[in-house]
């Protein structure tokens, strides 16, 4: 039971100077941070890194018409795993869609500082069961203010699903549940909130289907 109150809290609930230049340089590399130099704009630093200086400005809270000041400590890489360590710990298997139809977004996994949102939440325009992507074992259930009733699964590979805004779950914790095995309903209203992490990390569901099927 310990162990799944700190995994719930650690998916839903979190939203993670040496002495010598040099060994400062090293330490911000390791934690994806970039000290600001005189001269530098969000599109030459975009370029140092290989990223879209849009996309830079959104990490760090702001646009590129707003001004970086010299000595400041920006954040250049996103806080989830790349792309590439993901492929190496691929879903086992092809997740599923966590519901039986297709529905829209209506809020999407937003990687950035100052609004952090770690899953999807759909909109609900058809009534239906909700569902788990992969197979995997049912290590929490509980209520939270946001989410209703939420689930939580674990799957191979260090991979774990969420399932929030339930107003009914099928499921009970520690069950072993199929894909495709429904799990509850939806609440009055809402949409699924839909998480998913790798270990401890939030990973936009979106590339998480995308690296399940290549």
């Amino acid at each position: 039971m310990q162990k799944s109150i700190l995994v719930s809290v650690s998916l839903i609930g979190s939203f993670l100077f040496v002495l010598s230049i040099h060994g400062r340089e090293k330490d911000e590399k390791k934690a994806g941070t970039y000290r600001v130099q005189a001269g530098d704009s969000w599109y030459s630093t975009a370029r140092k890194f290989n990223l879209d200086p849009k996309t830079l400005a959104s990490w760090n809270g702001r646009t590129v018409s707003d001004a970086l000041y010299v000595d400041e400590t920006i954040r250049v890489k996103s806080l989830g795993p790349s792309s590439e360590e993901l492929k190496e710990k691929k879903p086992p298997g092809k997740p599923n869609f966590p519901l039986s139809q297709r529905e829209s977004i209506k809020h999407p996994f937003s990687d950035t500082s100052h609004i952090p949102h770690k899953g999807v939440e759909f909109t609900k325009l058809n009534p239906g069961y909700v569902r788990s992507t992969l197979p995997g074992k049912v290590i929490n259930i509980d209520y939270m203010d946001g989410y209703d009733n939420f689930v939580i699964l674990e799957h191979q590979n260090g991979w774990y699903s969420v399932y929030g805004n339930l107003e009914r779950v099928y499921v009970n914790e520690g069950q072993n549940v199929e894909a495709k095995q429904r799990l509850g309903s939806i609440s009055k209203n809402k949409g699924l909130y839909f998480q998913v992490n790798q270990n401890k990390s939030a990973v936009n569901p979106i590339q998480f289907f995308q690296i399940g099927s290549s």
